[in-house]
C-alpha cells in the first residue's frame, strides 16, 4: 500500500496548480526583480551590462563584467519583444520553473511502470505546494534556470555510452554556468559522477563540451579594453562576494552552510521530508539509482565549498535531485506510517499557508507600477533621484538618472547609518528628490515619518506611505 494512488491525485494537483497561478496576478516585486531588470535593460538597450542605479559602486555604472549574463540576456530579448513591464521580466523564472518541473515529471514517469503511474501527479503535488518554489517561480531571479539546466544536465548524463547525451550534457551544464557563476557546481559534479562511475569516455566528452560552453562566459571580457583586469576587480569588491574572502569570513560560511536548508519554513518543508525519508530508509540508500546519489552528493559538497552565501533562496539549485531522492526512497519501498502523515502535513500546510499569504499581500500592496505612476505628478521630472529599487518598473525611463537606496546600504556597509547622512550622501550624488516607501521598502535610516527636513532636503509629501523629499 502507498499514498500515491488514485485518479483524484490529478484533480487535486489541478487545485493546487490554479492556486499558484493565482499569487502571479500583480505579483509584487522584489528589489531583485528590478536589480537584474536594470542590468537586461542596458544590455538591450546598449549592448552592455550596467547599472545606474548602483553608480559609484566597482565601476557597475560603466560595465559590469561579473554578471548573470545568459540569463540577462534572455530578459534582454524579452525586453525588445515586449517591453521592461513587471510582470514580462518575472515570466523568465515561470518559463524555467516550467522546463524543471517538466524534468521532474519525465524523471518520474521514466523511473515507474504505467500501473504506478499515480507517482507523477504525488511528485508534482510536492512541487506546487512547495512555497519557496511558487514565490521563486514568478521572479526575475536566476536560480530557476540553473535548476532547469543542471537537472537537464543529470538527466542526459544518465544514458550511459550516448556520446550525443554527453555532449548536450555538458553544454547544459556550461549554461547553467554562464546564467549563474554558481552553475559551476554542475559542472563539477558532471564530470565527477562520471569519473566514480569509471565512465571516462563519458566524462571527457562532458567535461569538453561543458568547458566549451563556458569559455562563452569570457566573450564581453575579452572584447573589453584590460577586461581580466576590470572583471577581478570587480569580483573582488563586489560586496554580494566579501563573505567568500577571508579566512574568518568562509569559515562562517562553511560553518551555518546547513541555513541553506533550514532558514526558514519554507526551505525546512523539503529538506525536512528529504530527512526523514533519509532516516526511514537509512538501510535501503544503497539501492539508490548510482549517478543520482553521487551527483546530489558532489553537488552538495562542490557549493558548500565555493559558496559565498547561505541564504535560504539558493535552495532551488538543489530541489530537482531532492525531489527526486524523495521519490525514489519512497519507490523502494512504499510506506505509511503516522510520521510520514505529520511530516507531509506539515509540508501541505506551510506551503498553501505560503501560498495564500502571497496572494493577499498582492492584494493588499497593489500593482505597484500603477502606484508608482499615480506618484509620478509629485516628483520634479527631468530630475535625478534616490529611489526605491523597485521604482524601476516602469518608471526608470522618466528620469535622466536614478540611483537606488540600496545603493546607499552598499557604501555605508551599515555603519552608522542615519537619516541625516543618508541625505548628505544623496547630496553629493547630486539627487534632486529623495522618495522613501515607509510601508513596502522601509529602511533602518529613514526619518521618523512626517519629519520635515533631512540634511539638504525639505519634505514635500506625505501619505502616511510615501515622502518625497525636493532639494
Amino acid at each position: 500500500m502507498h499514498l500515491f494512488s488514485g485518479q483524484r491525485l490529478y484533480f487535486v494537483l489541478f487545485v493546487f496548480i490554479l492556486l499558484t497561478a493565482a499569487t502571479y496576478y500583480h505579483r509584487f516585486p522584489t528589489g531583485d526583480d528590478a536589480w537584474f531588470g536594470e542590468q537586461s535593460y542596458w544590455l538591450e538597450k546598449e549592448g552592455v551590462i550596467r547599472s545606474e542605479f548602483f553608480r559609484g559602486i566597482a565601476g557597475w555604472e560603466k560595465q559590469l563584467l561579473v554578471s548573470h549574463k545568459l540569463f540577462l540576456a534572455v530578459g534582454a530579448l524579452f525586453i525588445h519583444f515586449f517591453g521592461f513591464h513587471l510582470p514580462v521580466l518575472q515570466f523568465t523564472g515561470l518559463l524555467f520553473f516550467s522546463i524543471m518541473t517538466a524534468e521532474i515529471a519525465f524523471y518520474v514517469r521514466s523511473r515507474v511502470s504505467a500501473e504506478n503511474s499515480g507517482f507523477v501527479p504525488a511528485i508534482l503535488i510536492l512541487v506546487f505546494t512547495n512555497r519557496l518554489l511558487i514565490k521563486m517561480s514568478f521572479e526575475n531571479r536566476p536560480e530557476m534556470m540553473l535548476a532547469a539546466f543542471g537537472f537537464g544536465a543529470f538527466l542526459l548524463i544518465r544514458n550511459k555510452g550516448n556520446k550525443l547525451h554527453m555532449a548536450a550534457g555538458g553544454m547544459l551544464a556550461g549554461l547553467a554556468f554562464l546564467s549563474h557563476l554558481n552553475g559551476i557546481i554542475y559542472v563539477i559534479a558532471g564530470i565527477g559522477t562520471l569519473l566514480l562511475l569509471k565512465r571516462y569516455r563519458d566524462a571527457i566528452c562532458f567535461g569538453i563540451f561543458s568547458s566549451l560552453t563556458c569559455a562563452l562566459y569570457l566573450t564581453d571580457i575579452l572584447l573589453t579594453e584590460n577586461g581580466f583586469k576590470i572583471w577581478w576587480y570587480q569580483f573582488r569588491h563586489d560586496p554580494a562576494t566579501q563573505a567568500a574572502f577571508g579566512f574568518q569570513t568562509k569559515l562562517i560560511q562553511i560553518l551555518t552552510y546547513p541555513r541553506i536548508f533550514f532558514h526558514s519554513p519554507e526551505q525546512i518543508a523539503l529538506s525536512l521530508l528529504l530527512v526523514y525519508m533519509l532516516w526511514v530508509q537509512r538501510n535501503l540508500i544503497r539501492k539508490l539509482p548510482s549517478e543520482l546519489k553521487r551527483f546530489s552528493l558532489i553537488l552538495f559538497f562542490s557549493f558548500w565549498l565555493i559558496t559565498k552565501g547561505n541564504g535560504g533562496l539558493y535552495l532551488p539549485l538543489f530541489m530537482p535531485f531532492m525531489f527526486a531522492l524523495v521519490f525514489e526512497l519512497y519507490k523502494i519501498r512504499p510506506f505509511v506510517n503516522t510520521g510520514l502523515k505529520l511530516v507531509l502535513l506539515a509540508y501541505l500546510i506551510i506551503g498553501i499557508f505560503g501560498t495564500v499569504q502571497l496572494i493577499v499581500k498582492n492584494h493588499k500592496l497593489g500593482f505597484l507600477p500603477d502606484t508608482y505612476s499615480k506618484l509620478r505628478k509629485h516628483l520634479p521630472g527631468k530630475t535625478t533621484g534616490v529611489v526605491p529599487l523597485t521604482f524601476f518598473y516602469n518608471e526608470y525611463e522618466q528620469f535622466p538618472r536614478l540611483l537606488t537606496h540600496e545603493n546607499y546600504k552598499l557604501y555605508a556597509q551599515k555603519k552608522n547609518m542615519t537619516a541625516g547622512k543618508f541625505g548628505t550622501w544623496a547630496y553629493k550624488k547630486g539627487a534632486d528628490f529623495i522618495l522613501m516607501d515607509y510601508e513596502f521598502n522601509a529602511e533602518s535610516y529613514f526619518p521618523a515619518p512626517g519629519t520635515a527636513g533631512i540634511p539638504f532636503y525639505h519634505l514635500v509629501y506625505f501619505d502616511g506611505r510615501f515622502a518625497v523629499y525636493y532639494k
